[in-house]
């Protein structure tokens, strides 16, 4: 029933959050594209053990493989966060390695190898071209990975909130710049020129800024999660359907919109993403805008009405 929801919304893409067997027999012979996820507590096994990651792969690769089309495999969530347990750091690129290695040895190609930061994983953001890593994960994890993404032709994947980066400063933070709604507002990055119309532009661009500085200005980015919320508590301010339905739908135009748009830094560069989440997840713990972040209510109804292509006029909806 979700695959038909996925494919009611005309997405191209769906990201699972682990490998769960039912899920990958369900998108067998569809045309999605799909993205699998090692789990945070293997990493460190897999770091240390070919066997084991040869394993996992021939477990939750191989069976689907090739009528399900999973073609990105995320090696852990958010590990390198700064409220994420720092003894994974050391792990994660040699996991990723190992991983790369199994696909490779067990003949499959057409996966691409990554892992998924927040946007904490930087020091310095503002302005975006003073983009850089956090001093903990510069030269220990940042370096090594970016070095396997770029010799691999991945993508570092990133998740991005402008809705969280507005909610904890909205009197410094215009909400319509954060819902790419600011027609006339906009902030110039002292350090290059470059004029940004957009809150999201802004903090991909610092990324690539971070980057560069580190010597690998070539590696594409990949928006692992975007989306706002469509609800919470009463203090959570901007949480509700139509902010949620505006960020959406600005969002899904930029990102699908010929020829590639592209951030100030790379124009016309393709942000290939995944829009968090397809469901409103009513079981979820924490603030309660975390229950909110869904296209569609836990019974299959929209939220609000949404076109993944993009190719619906804005004045249908």
């Amino acid at each position: 029933k979700s695959v038909s929801l996925i494919t009611s919304l005309h997405a191209k893409r769906v990201k699972l959050y682990d490998a769960n067997p039912a899920i990958l027999h369900a998108l067998r012979d569809t045309s999605l594209q799909v993205s699998i996820m090692v789990p945070n507590d293997l990493i460190v096994n897999i770091s240390r053990n070919q066997s084991l990651s040869d394993k996992w792969v021939s477990d939750n690769v191989v069976p689907y493989h090739p009528r399900t089309l999973i073609r990105y495999l995320l090696v852990g969530n958010e590990v390198t966060s700064s409220t994420a347990p720092n003894g994974t750091w050391p792990y994660l690129v040699p996991a990723m390695r190992r991983i790369k290695h199994s696909l490779k040895s067990l003949g499959i190609r057409k996966v691409k190898v990554g892992t998924s930061s927040a946007i904490d994983v930087l020091e310095a953001s503002f302005p975006p071209s003073n983009g850089a890593f956090r001093k903990d994960l510069s030269a220990p994890v940042m370096k090594p990975m970016l070095k396997f993404l770029n010799r691999t032709k991945s993508f570092f994947f990133l998740d991005v909130y402008p809705f969280f980066s507005w909610s904890a400063d909205p009197l410094n933070i215009n909400l319509d710049y954060a819902l790419f709604q600011s027609k006339n507002l906009t902030v110039t990055d002292p350090g290059t020129g470059l004029v940004y119309t957009n809150l999201f532009d802004q903090m991909v661009d610092a990324v690539y800024f971070a980057m560069n500085r580190l010597g690998f200005p070539g590696v594409r980015i990949f928006i692992a999660e975007t989306g706002w919320p469509n609800g919470g508590d009463l203090d959570q301010i901007g949480a509700n359907i139509f902010n949620a339905a505006t960020y959406n739908r600005n969002f899904i135009k930029k990102v699908t919109r010929k020829p590639w748009l592209g951030t100030p830094a790379r124009p016309g560069s393709a942000l290939p993403s995944f829009l968090f989440a397809l469901f409103n997840e009513n079981q979820k713990p924490g603030p309660s805008t975390e229950r909110h972040f869904g296209l569609l209510h836990p019974n299959g109804s929209r939220v609000y009405d949404v076109d993944l292509s993009g190719e619906t006029p804005e004045a249908e909806f």
